[in-house]
């Protein structure tokens, strides 16, 4: 169920209506200090919005240790900002932010990648019929000078390159569910081992049957889980062995790319992958998805210091926690 975004103006139209949610969400009845885990806290009387725990005799907020740490944006802009991007299924860029907001770029760029963070749900564990495929993006090559930038190698929305496998765009896989959720992880080497890496930490073996096609690093997944194999060479279905649901999922993330971003650069892919996951895995939610996004934002750490990643290695390690 979407955001109504007027209707959460009128309700979080300020900082303290904004607060009294975020506490509500994290600690519900029991404030607990994020720096020692006691519950034996007060609040700080001089200061507004702040705790005082008893047993570290540290003060804090309800921010600490999340993606709303150290932010200097009103809460209420942050709410909507979060609202617009649970409603934008296919993505939303930052400077349409800039505009609807009145904030500068870095400042928008900066809070939709940490609404990003709060988007990640690393516990995901996938089971049943699921499908397994890898896809490749990327797109025109830049100018020679540009290319020593090995961060900024493709622009991942024109496909004038290669296709396919053998290309030196950026490889993904990915594994669904059907009707259920997806899970994404760039791989730049689509190796046996790595694949199987994958699968063995996003699924669970007991009571599922993978679908893959013939490419030949799914050869040792059998090894693991039960395995299906559809030959494209010859048809593209057969009975319920079939990739048709995650070449849909691939389809839906290169077409949210190509129109509403144009272009992103590689070393940020794994953000905006994890933004459409989460759209795509709550496509059906019939609950409040606003607070559903809250409760798990809240258990994300703050994990960008800077609006810029220091590089793309850093930018996975928070995406993959690895």
């Amino acid at each position: 169920m979407g955001v109504n975004i007027l209707t959460l103006s009128k309700e979080y139209n300020t900082q303290a209506k904004c607060l009294k949610l975020l506490e509500q969400i994290r600690w519900g009845k029991v404030v607990i200090c994020p720096y020692c885990s006691s519950n034996e806290t007060s609040r700080v009387k001089r200061v507004k919005n702040r705790h005082s725990c008893k047993t570290c005799k540290r003060s804090f907020s309800c921010f600490v240790g999340t993606i709303f740490e150290g932010t200097r944006l009103p809460l209420p802009q942050w709410f909507m900002i979060i609202g617009s991007m649970l409603n934008a299924k296919s993505g939303m860029a930052a400077k349409e932010l800039e505009r609807n907001y009145g904030q500068t770029y870095k400042t928008v760029y900066y809070a939709a990648m940490r609404v990003r963070v709060g988007m990640l749900m690393p516990e995901t564990q996938l089971h049943g019929l699921l499908e397994m495929d890898e896809s490749y993006f990327g797109g025109k090559k830049k100018r020679k000078n540009m290319l020593d930038k090995q961060d900024n190698r493709a622009s991942l929305a024109r496909v004038d390159l290669k296709r396919g496998r053998g290309t030196s765009k950026v490889s993904v896989a990915g594994i669904v569910e059907r009707q259920g959720n997806v899970q994404t992880k760039v791989i730049e080497k689509l190796s046996k081992r790595n694949l199987l890496a994958m699968l063995k930490s996003k699924v669970k073996k007991d009571d599922s049957i993978l679908f893959t096609d013939g490419f030949k690093s799914y050869a040792k997944v059998n090894e693991y889980i039960e395995h299906l194999v559809i030959n494209h060479s010859k048809q593209f279905s057969k009975g319920i062995t079939h990739v048709n649901t995650i070449e849909g999922v691939w389809s839906y993330i290169k077409n949210g790319i190509k129109g509403s971003y144009k272009s992103i650069s590689p070393k940020y892919l794994p953000f905006y992958l994890v933004q459409f996951e989460w759209a795509y895995n709550h496509r059906n939610y019939k609950g409040d998805e606003f607070k559903a996004y809250l409760k798990n934002a809240l258990s994300q750490e703050k994990e960008l210091s800077y609006w810029k990643a220091p590089s793309k290695e850093a930018v996975k390690e928070i995406t993959y926690q690895s």
